[in-house]
């Protein structure tokens, strides 16, 4: 019976080794991701916002949000307000790199598939057995062309470059705006028709209620309602209701 006991400190001391060694890896992974992108879009939960009438007025509240100290905080708008990303403070896009990265991924991808095909790359294991044929090669001899014409190769290594950069692209877009939510609890029913939202949730460097509530006053936003569960409450306690607000800070 002790045998078995002092086996199963063992395996349990193994165990919580093991789940150390293997969760390292893990976390380095999203580290590595909070690093690279730096903005994804925030659910709306827990905060505070204000409206504004015109994109002159949203860029300047942005401003004075970031300089103020402000952290995690958004702006929702009905169309791209060109350079309000920089009025936030937000760093350049990483999407960019999405699309070079799938792009390459699929230039090589195209070269390898026609190299392989025409060039002995892959030779046989045994003089009598090719458990390989196929995907080995079937070099042919055609007018004594050279198997290997990298000009040959240029169109299907275009096509895709282009197609898989393309749809990695897209899929990148809607993952980093967490797009795939359709049945968000809505704020204010004029956000996406004619005014401008800054939103500053609760857990913003230096959040306070009050604080926030005059800050935007001051700058001259209307509608300035508390935010609990995802629903708005008015200055009068009523809930605001209707409308579908647009993720991702407006930039264009």
């Amino acid at each position: 019976m002790s045998r078995l006991n002092n086996m199963d400190a063992q395996m349990e001391k193994l165990a919580g080794k093991l789940d150390v060694w293997f969760q390292k890896p893990v976390d380095a992974f999203f580290n590595l991701l909070d690093r690279l992108f730096d903005y994804t879009y925030r659910e709306t939960e827990h905060g505070m916002f204000g409206l504004f009438d015109t994109p002159e007025k949203i860029s300047k509240a942005a401003k004075a949000a970031h300089a103020k100290g402000y952290t995690n905080f958004d702006c929702l708008t009905p169309f791209p307000v060109h350079g309000l990303e920089f009025d936030m403070g937000l760093k350049r896009s990483k999407i960019p790199y999405i699309t070079f990265f799938a792009g390459l991924t699929g230039m090589m991808t195209g070269f390898l598939l026609q190299f392989i095909v025409h060039e002995q790359v892959i030779p046989p294991l045994l003089p009598y057995f090719d458990a390989y044929a196929n995907l080995r090669s079937y070099p042919m001899n055609i007018g004594g062309k050279p198997t290997f014409s990298w000009p040959a190769m240029v169109p299907i290594v275009f096509e895709l470059t282009v197609l898989i950069g393309g749809h990695t692209t897209v899929a990148g877009l809607i993952m980093l705006a967490k797009m795939f939510r359709p049945f968000r609890k809505v704020l204010h029913p004029d956000i996406t028709n004619d005014k401008f939202c800054l939103w500053i949730p609760t857990d913003s460097s230096g959040y306070n209620e009050d604080g926030v509530r005059q800050f935007l006053s001051e700058l001259g936003a209307t509608d300035i309602s508390k935010v609990t569960d995802g629903e708005a409450q008015s200055a009068g306690g009523g809930t605001v209701t209707a409308g579908t607000p647009v993720p991702g800070g407006g930039a264009g």
